[in-house]
């Protein structure tokens, strides 16, 4: 992750306190348009990120590579019950495994997709929420990012996870997708996308990696994802998706690269100040031509310190509502994030 620090607009008066109303994926509702045919027998192929020496993040007593194994089991036996499905797993113990092995059990077993399951952590522990990462090459694009959205909606709707965005990224030399599994997948005809379904390093995450229950969530929202991506009925459990529909994403015709520029506007206006009661409402407009703005985060000392990120409404602009502390400066600053934690303030 790379910040960087431009200013665009800064506000007067402080702020310590936030409310806002949407940490949930209301931006995310996708307009019905098609949906992928399955192609029969439909191979799916769940990789369980990490294992043996690779252990993944650890954070709060947990290793990653557990609690992706245990989510991959959970979505394995979800996934079981549809009918005329095959699931493979690249590791069921806890074991090292390359990206290469992984790409080649899921080319091996003929599989249509590979599911790589991840959690997530950043460098400042400041981020929260989940994403999907896909190929940025031709169809592999328009599958991933088609699969990538429905599995966010799932993840929020059913876990209550903030959506972080489906991305692309490529290697810096434009050759070749940044991820391994991702790009070795894709060399031997295989679509992948990496789930990353929470950090375990930021509060708001915790409760859905930690709690009881939790990593069967995750699991099974992953496989309710694939059921509707894939149009899937299933006799034992009573559903049928064959009639889901969603946003089919078009191929890439050229490689679709990351984001690699700040957000084009952020800008905040003085609504009002309650001097009395300390508060003061801000309109906040913030605009990204490639990548959508995700979270929000201030400054009641001119940029000296600042608060952690907050949701931001996908609407665009919003009000935003501060409680001035008792040590303010007087000077708001606000910063609003994209998608690929790039700021402008």
């Amino acid at each position: 992750m790379k910040y960087t620090n431009r200013r665009k607009s800064i506000g007067r008066k402080a702020a310590a306190l936030i409310t806002t109303a949407c940490l949930l994926a209301s931006g995310f509702s996708i307009t019905p348009v098609m949906k992928s045919e399955a192609k029969t027998p439909l191979v799916i192929c769940i990789d369980p990120g990490h294992g043996g020496e690779n252990e993944g993040a650890m954070y709060n007593g947990f290793r990653e590579k557990d609690l992706t194994l245990q989510i991959a089991n959970a979505m394995y036996r979800e996934l079981s019950l549809y009918d005329d499905v095959t699931v493979v797993m690249t590791r069921t113990a806890d074991m090292d495994l390359s990206l290469e092995q992984r790409a080649q059990i899921a080319a091996g077993a003929g599989a249509d997709f590979l599911y790589s399951i991840h959690l997530n952590a950043s460098p400042y522990h400041n981020l929260f929420g989940s994403e999907v990462w896909v190929s940025g090459y031709g169809n592999h694009y328009a599958k991933g990012m088609s699969f990538g959205n429905i599995a966010l909606q799932q993840l929020s709707a059913d876990v209550g996870v903030y959506p972080r965005g489906v991305k692309t990224k490529l290697r810096e030399s434009g050759n070749g997708d940044y991820y391994g599994v991702i790009n070795q997948a894709r060399l031997l005809g295989v679509t992948a996308a990496i789930i990353e379904h929470c950090h375990m390093d930021e509060a708001h995450d915790n409760g859905f990696y930690r709690g009881e229950g939790a990593l069967e969530k995750l699991g099974k929202a992953d496989a309710m994802a694939v059921a509707k991506y894939y149009g899937l009925k299933s006799s034992a459990l009573g559903v049928d998706y064959s009639n889901y529909t969603y946003l089919q994403y078009p191929n890439a015709g050229a490689p679709h690269m990351q984001d690699m520029t700040d957000p084009e506007v952020a800008q905040i206006e003085l609504i009002s100040h309650d001097q009395n009661a300390g508060r003061v409402l801000l309109h906040a407009k913030a605009k990204d031509a490639q990548s959508r703005i995700i979270y929000y985060s201030y400054s009641a000392d001119g940029g000296l310190t600042w608060s952690g990120l907050v949701g931001w409404a996908p609407a665009g602009e919003g009000i935003i509502e501060l409680t001035l502390p008792e040590n303010s400066t007087g000077e708001v600053c606000i910063r609003v994030h994209n998608e690929y934690d790039r700021f402008t303030e």
